[in-house]
Order: structure tokens, then sequence, then C-alpha cells
């Protein structure tokens, strides 16, 4: 997570309400969508450039990440994108289009909210307020097909929030891993912090958890992100 300012101008809401007013509410909001993707790139394009001369440090940029969620997503023919922390909601944004059904969980009432009005108008997005070790059972309730998952709910200083845990990690794993549905893709950020302090298992703690439930599913790290799905695809 980027700790960035929670911040929407007036200069923004100005821009809003005049393209509504000379081109309607849906073409507004798919030109202000269209610029907020340009926005979001070049406002990441230079974390992409410093860690690609830095020779890649173990971190890698937002930009990466997106393009990891989406290389699974067309890979394993995934429709439904659930995450665990929403933070800024700049995952969702760089999914919205990707997915045909996005589900996001943010335990601070403050970035809940924001979230909430950022994404209104997209009926496809659903925000939940709440710790995900409790809220994440009600979403998969209701899921009958694989999903995408990208795990990232956990404490991380600033405008964060803290549950009972640093990190429900454990408690989101067994949930998933638990699921009738056997076909489901995890991805968990900040591989790095899984070292077993602060709440975290260590990365053979992950693994031994998983093979220990589904011997069908590989998990391996790359770019600072825990891989858990089919060792192959059908």
């Amino acid at each position: 997570m980027n700790n960035a300012p929670l911040n929407t101008t007036n200069r923004q809401t100005k821009i809003k309400n005049a393209l509504t007013k000379t081109f309607g509410d849906k073409l507004a909001f798919a030109i202000l969508m269209s610029i907020e993707d340009a926005i979001h790139y070049f406002r990441h394009r230079k974390e992409l450039i410093l860690w690609d001369k830095n020779e890649k440090p173990v971190q890698p940029p937002h930009l990466i990440k997106r393009d990891i969620v989406r290389e699974y997503a067309k890979k394993f023919n995934l429709n439904i994108f659930i995450e665990t922390g929403t933070y800024l909601g700049e995952m969702i944004g760089a999914m919205r289009r990707i997915f045909k059904e996005i589900y996001s969980i943010e335990l601070d009432p403050v970035l809940c909210d924001r979230a909430k009005k950022k994404f209104a108008k997209s009926r496809h997005i659903n925000i939940y307020c709440g710790d995900s070790g409790i809220v994440l059972p009600q979403i998969l309730s209701k899921q009958t097909t694989p999903c995408l998952f990208w795990l990232d709910a956990h404490y991380s200083a600033g405008i964060t929030a803290k549950g009972e845990l640093e990190t429900p990690i454990i408690k989101e794993l067994n949930q998933i891993l638990d699921h009738p549905v056997k076909e489901h893709v995890i991805l968990i950020d900040d591989a790095r912090c899984f070292t077993g302090e602060n709440d975290y298992p260590t990365i053979e703690g992950v693994t031994q958890l998983v093979s220990s439930k589904r011997s069908d599913l590989v998990t391996h790290v790359e770019n600072d992100i825990i891989r858990i799905h089919k060792k192959s695809i059908k």
C-alpha cells in the first residue's frame, strides 16, 4: 500500500459537474474514468521507472501488481475479483473493466465510505465495511464460480486501520481453501512481511497450510506476491 493523501479537490468536482452538464451523466462518467486511468498510469510511471532503474528491488510498484492481477485473470479465465484491503481503491479502479463482479472489504470506515462514493455508479463494484475475517464468508457464500482473490488486508500504519490482528491472512486463507469451489486463484500482496512476526505466518507456514488442505494447489512467490493456484489449467 502507498500512503497517498485522501483529497478530492474542488477542481475535480467542478470538472465533473461541467462534464455532466455537457455530456450527460453516463458519458461524463465514462470520460472521467478514462481521465482517471491516464492520471493513474502517469502517477505510478515514475515508480516503475525508478524500480527498474534500481534493478527491481523486492517491493514492486503498483503498475506491476496491477499487471500481475490482470495476467492471472486472463490465464485462469476469471470474472470475479475479491479484494481484502480496499485502501484508496486503486486496485479496484485498475480492475473495474476487467472483471464482471468486484467485491472489496475495508476495515477503516473513512476509507470505506470514500470508496463507496468513488465507485457508486459502478453497479458491479461492491464495497463492504468491516473486518475481512468476518465479512469474507458473507461474500464467499454467494460465489458458485472461481474467483481471483487479492489479499491485502493488513495494518501498515498511516491511515490504515488495525483490527484484532495486524493481518487476518490465516483466517482468510482457511475460509477460501474450505470453500466448495476449488478453482479459486489467490494472490497475497507483501510477501516480504511473512516473517513469522506481527501476526504474520512465514512463507513456509502458508505453504504448509495450503498443502495440508489442498494437495492439488501450488504455492510460490514472485515479485513480492504469494501465488496460490491449481498445478495445471484444464
